[in-house]
C-alpha cells in the first residue's frame, strides 16, 4: 500500500489542529482522531466502489479492508483516550476522583436502586468506564449480517404436528405417535424436558432465529432482539431479555431528567413508574443455567451466556479476534458490576441462590484487560494467533491497555532494525499520528520516541510529498527540529526555486530557518572537509575558465544557496563562502570558484561591509566612532572585514582569469599578417587593433591594479594583525599564504603575456612588460619573495621563469631597436627570443 494515498489529507488535519486547544471547554471543533477516521472511511469506501476485477479486484477489497481496520482504529483511539483525558482533567481540577453529584447522595446510608448504582460506579471507576467503552466499540464495528426473516405464528409446524398426531391417536394410530421424536407440548422448555425436537421447519427457522438474536445481542442491540422476539410471536423470550435491565424507581432518583448511560444501551428519560428488574441477580442465575444446559441450542445458550456475562458459551461461537474480545470483555463488566452492587446501600437484598451452585464456568476469572490478549495469542487456533500478531490488532491491544507509550517506544526501537516497508509504511503513518494526538491531550509519551517516529515518517514524505515535511518536523522539540529539517533539505534536489519554496513552508510553520540554512550549508559542505586533498602533495593543474565544473562543486555551491536565501544570513554566508572558494582555488578550480561567485544574489555585497573595510583600512580603528566602541563590537567588525576583503580578492582573481580567456579570444581573432603594409592599414586591422587595445587595457587594470598592486590576500591587505587574530585560524592563514604562492606568481606571468604578446598592435606594450621587473622588486609588496619561493610544484621557485621572461622583453627591445636603426650591429640574440613574439 503507498503512504501518499492519503498522506496529504492527514496532513491537512495536523495542520489545521494545530491552532485548537483539544479538549478545551468550548471547543467544537471536530477531533482529529474523527477526522483521521473519517478519512479512513472515505478511502475505505472508494476502493470498495472500485470496478476492477480479477487479481486486481481481490487487491482492492483487502485494501479497503485494511483502511475499514484503520478507521475503526481511530474510533477507538478517540473514544478511550478522551475518556482517559476527562478522567485526567477532573483529577486535576478536584485533586482526587469525587463523586458525581447528580447520581452519588450525600448519606452513606441513603437506599439506591440498582441504576443509580451502576451509574455512580461508571463515575468513579475508570475501568468500568473504559471497558464498557471497548464493548461499545466492539459492537458498532461488528460486521454486518444478515437477519433471519420475521414470522408469525409460533412453532406453527410444531402445532400442526402436535394435532394431526392427537388426531391420528384418536383413529387409533397410537404408534406413529409413540414413536415421533417430536415433542409432545409446545411450551419454550419442552425440547429440554422432553428430549425431543421441534418440527423441522420450525428447528430450522429458530435456529435462524436464536442466530440473530445472539448476533443482536453482539453488537448490543438488545431493543432489536427484543422486536424481534416479540414480532416472532415469542414475547416470552423478549421478556427473559429484558430481564437484565436495571432496577429504577423515580420516587428514589431526584433529577427527573436524568439519562440512562452505558450499560443498559439506551438513551431515556427516568422512567414515571418503577421499572427494571429488582432481582437482576436471580435472572442471571437463569441465563447461565440456560446457558449451560446442553439440551438447549448453541446460539440459545451463547444468547442466554452473553447476557449473564458468562464465557463457556459465548467463547464456543467466537469466531474472529473482536468476538473473543468482545465476550471477555463482556463478562468482565458483568464481573465488575455484580462485585460493585454487592458493596452498595441496595433496597433489596436478594438471598443466595443455592439452587444454581453447580453451574460453574470452566474458565478463570480474567482480571486484567491484558490477560485477554495473552489468552488470545496462545489460542489453539492459529488463524486466531495470526490475527491477534497482525499489527493493527497489536496496536488495538496496545490502546485498549493503555500501553501505548511502551508500544510505541518498541515500534520506535524496531525501525532500525526492521526499517520500514510494505504495510508497515502504513502503521508507521498512524503511530506518528496517533502520537501527535495524545501528547497534545496531554499523555505522556517517550520524547526520544516520538521524535524518531516523527523523523523516519519525514523521510518517507521526503520522497513524494516534499511539501509536507515541515507539518511533522514542527512538532519535534526545538532542538531537533533544525537537525532534522537540514537533513532533508540537504539531500534534496531540483532548481533553487523549489529549494526556497520548501524552506518558507518551514518558516510558515514556525521553524527557525536561519538555523536550518547555516546546518543544511554546513551539511552539505562537510563533504568538503571529508574528501580534502592534500595540496601540498599533489600537482596543482589551473582549470580553463570554460571547463565545466564537477558534480561535487556543483552541490557545494548549491549548498551555499541556503545562507544566500536572506539578507539577515549574508554576514555568516560570507565566511562560508569564503572558506569554499578557498578550497576551489588551492585545486585550481577557478571555473567552480567563478560559479559560486556568479550564483550568489545581486544584492549580496552590504553598503555596511564596504564601510566597515573601508573604516579600518584608512583609520585602522583609531580615534574613529568604532573605536569607542566596546572590544567585542570592534572584534567583530574587523572579523567581518577581513572576510569582505578575501571575498574581494578572491572575486578580482576570478574576473581576471575568466577574463584572460576573452582576452586570448580577442587575441587569437588577429587578421593574417602580412609584410604589405597597406593590408596592415586595412579597416579589419584598425578595427581589431582598437578592439585589442581596449582588452588589453582592461586586463592590465585587472592583473594589475586588482591584483598585485594590492597585495593580493597579504595579512595586511586583510587586516589581519602580525601577531596573529583570534578569528583566523592558523588553518587560513596556511590556506592564504598558499593561494598568494599559487596566484601571484601566475597572476605575474599572465600580465607579461598580456604585455609582451600585444607588442606588435600596442609598441608600448614592450616596455611596460620589461617593467614589470619594478612592480616585482617592490619591497613594499614583497612579490619577489613569493616568485622566489619554493613550492611542491616548482621546487626551486619560479623567479628564474621570471627572469627568462625580462630577457626576453630585453632582448625584444633591442631587436625593434635595431630595425629602427639599420646602421647599428645586430643583437645576437638566442633562438628562443627570435621566434617568440606575434609573428
Amino acid at each position: 500500500m503507498a503512504l501518499t494515498e492519503i498522506a496529504s489529507d492527514f496532513a491537512s488535519v495536523v495542520e489545521a489542529q494545530a491552532q485548537v486547544n483539544l479538549g478545551a471547554e468550548g471547543d467544537k471543533s471536530v477531533s482529529p482522531a474523527l477526522a483521521y477516521s473519517q478519512l479512513a472511511k472515505q478511502r475505505c469506501d472508494e476502493l470498495a466502489a472500485s470496478d476492477a476485477f480479477g487479481t486486481e479486484a481481490e487487491r482492492q477489497r483487502n485494501k479497503a479492508q485494511y483502511w475499514k481496520s484503520v478507521s475503526d482504529t481511530w474510533n477507538l483511539l478517540e473514544r478511550l483516550y478522551m475518556l482517559r483525558h476527562q478522567a485526567q482533567s477532573d483529577t486535576a481540577q478536584n485533586g482526587a476522583s469525587t463523586p458525581n453529584s447528580m447520581f452519588e447522595t450525600d448519606s452513606p446510608s441513603a437506599l439506591t436502586t440498582d441504576f443509580i448504582s451502576v451509574q455512580n460506579m461508571m463515575g468513579t471507576d475508570a475501568l468500568l468506564a473504559e471497558y464498557v467503552e471497548v464493548r461499545r466499540w466492539l459492537e458498532d464495528t461488528a460486521p454486518e449480517f444478515q437477519p433471519v426473516e420475521t414470522r408469525k405464528g409460533y412453532l406453527f409446524y410444531t402445532r400442526r404436528s402436535i394435532r394431526d398426531r392427537k388426531l391420528f391417536a384418536k383413529e387409533g394410530d397410537s404408534g406413529s405417535a409413540d414413536t415421533s421424536r417430536t415433542v409432545t407440548e409446545i411450551d419454550p422448555d419442552a425440547t429440554s424436558r422432553q428430549k425431543k425436537k421441534l418440527a423441522f421447519e420450525d428447528a430450522e427457522y429458530n435456529t435462524g432465529l436464536l442466530r440473530t438474536l445472539y448476533e443482536y445481542v453482539r453488537r448490543g442491540r438488545v431493543d432489536n432482539a427484543m422486536d424481534l422476539c416479540v414480532e416472532s410471536d415469542e414475547p416470552w423470550r423478549a421478556a427473559s431479555i429484558k430481564g437484565g435491565l436495571f432496577w429504577r424507581d423515580p420516587k428514589l432518583e431526584t433529577d427527573d431528567n436524568m439519562p440512562v448511560d452505558g450499560v443498559d444501551g439506551k438513551d431515556a428519560l427516568a422512567p414515571s413508574h418503577p421499572a427494571g428488574n429488582i432481582n437482576r441477580v436471580l435472572w442471571k442465575h437463569a441465563c447461565a443455567a440456560l446457558a449451560h444446559d446442553e439440551n438447549n441450542e448453541l446460539f440459545e445458550r451463547a444468547l442466554y451466556a452473553a447476557l449473564s456475562g458468562r464465557l463457556d458459551e459465548v467463547l464456543m461461537v467466537c469466531e474472529s479476534w473482536e468476538d473473543f474480545v468482545w465476550a471477555y470483555v463482556n463478562s468482565m463488566i458483568e464481573t465488575r458490576i455484580e462485585r460493585g452492587l454487592k458493596d452498595t446501600n441496595q433496597l433489596y437484598i436478594p438471598e443466595q441462590a443455592t439452587s444454581f451452585d453447580h453451574i460453574q464456568s470452566k474458565y478463570p476469572q480474567v482480571v486484567d484487560i491484558g490477560q485477554v490478549f495473552d489468552i488470545i495469542a496462545t489460542h489453539d487456533s492459529e488463524a486466531l494467533q495470526n490475527e491477534a500478531n497482525s499489527p493493527l490488532r497489536k496496536l488495538q491491544a496496545a490502546l485498549i491497555t493503555n500501553r501505548f507509550a511502551k508500544y510505541l517506544q518498541e515500534f520506535a526501537d524496531s525501525l532500525d532494525a526492521e526499517g520500514i516497508t510494505g504495510d508497515r509504511e502504513e502503521l508507521l503513518q498512524f503511530v506518528v499520528h496517533a502520537a501527535l494526538y495524545m501528547r497534545r491531550l496531554g499523555f505522556e509519551l517517550p520524547g526520544d520516541a516520538v521524535d524518531k517516529v516523527l523523523n523516519t515518517y519525514s523521510s518517507l514524505l521526503a520522497q513524494d510529498h516534499r511539501e509536507l515535511v515541515s507539518i511533522y518536523v514542527s512538532h519535534m522539540p526545538v532542538d531537533k527540529q533544525t537537525e532534522a529539517y537540514a537533513q532533508f533539505l540537504y539531500k534534496l534536489d531540483g532548481s533553487r526555486a523549489v529549494r526556497m519554496q520548501l524552506l518558507d513552508q518551514a518558516k510558515r510553520h514556525g521553524l527557525d530557518t536561519a538555523a536550518i540554512s547555516k546546518r543544511a550549508t554546513e551539511l552539505g559542505l562537510a563533504t568538503s572537509a571529508d574528501g580534502e586533498m592534500d595540496t601540498d602533495n599533489e600537482q596543482f593543474i589551473l582549470a580553463e575558465p570554460a571547463e565545466p565544473i564537477a558534480e561535487s562543486e556543483l552541490d557545494k555551491i548549491r549548498a551555499i544557496e541556503w545562507v544566500t536565501s536572506s539578507p539577515q544570513l549574508y554576514e555568516y554566508a560570507l565566511v562560508e563562502i569564503c572558506k569554499l572558494a578557498r578550497q576551489f582555488l588551492l585545486h585550481g578550480r577557478t571555473n567552480a570558484a567563478t560559479q559560486l561567485f556568479n550564483s550568489l544574489p545581486s544584492d549580496f555585497v552590504q553598503q555596511e561591509w564596504i564601510s566597515k573595510a573601508q573604516g579600518i583600512a584608512n583609520y585602522g580603528g583609531a580615534n574613529t566612532e568604532a573605536s569607542r566602541r566596546s572590544a567585542g563590537s570592534m572584534q567583530a567588525d574587523k572579523t567581518q572585514a577581513t572576510y569582505f576583503q578575501e571575498y574581494i580578492h578572491m572575486l578580482s582573481l576570478c574576473d581576471a582569469f575568466a577574463y584572460y580567456a576573452t582576452w586570448a579570444e580577442t587575441l587569437c581573432k588577429r587578421p593574417a599578417n602580412t609584410q604589405n603594409q597597406r593590408t596592415r592599414l586595412q579597416m579589419q586591422w584598425l578595427e581589431w587593433k582598437e578592439a585589442m587595445a581596449q582588452a588589453t587595457d582592461h586586463a592590465v587594470k585587472m592583473f594589475q591594479d586588482r591584483l598585485l598592486d594590492i597585495d593580493w590576500l597579504s595579512m595586511q591587505s586583510l587586516f589581519i594583525a602580525p601577531d596573529g587574530d583570534q578569528d583566523s585560524s592558523d588553518q587560513r592563514l596556511t590556506e592564504l599564504e598558499r593561494l598568494r604562492d599559487l596566484y601571484i606568481p601566475e597572476a605575474v606571468f599572465r600580465l607579461h603575456s598580456i604585455l609582451f604578446d600585444t607588442r606588435d598592435a600596442l609598441p608600448k606594450n614592450l616596455k611596460r612588460s620589461l617593467d614589470l621587473a619594478q612592480l616585482v622588486a617592490n619591497d613594499s609588496l614583497g612579490i619577489y619573495r613569493q616568485l622566489a619561493r619554493a613550492t611542491p610544484e616548482h621546487p626551486n621557485g619560479r623567479l628564474t621563469a621570471f627572469m627568462r621572461l625580462m630577457r626576453r622583453s630585453a632582448y625584444e627591445i633591442l631587436r625593434v631597436q635595431q630595425e629602427s636603426q639599420p646602421d647599428k650591429p645586430p643583437v645576437l640574440a638566442d633562438a628562443v627570443t627570435v621566434t617568440s613574439g606575434i609573428a
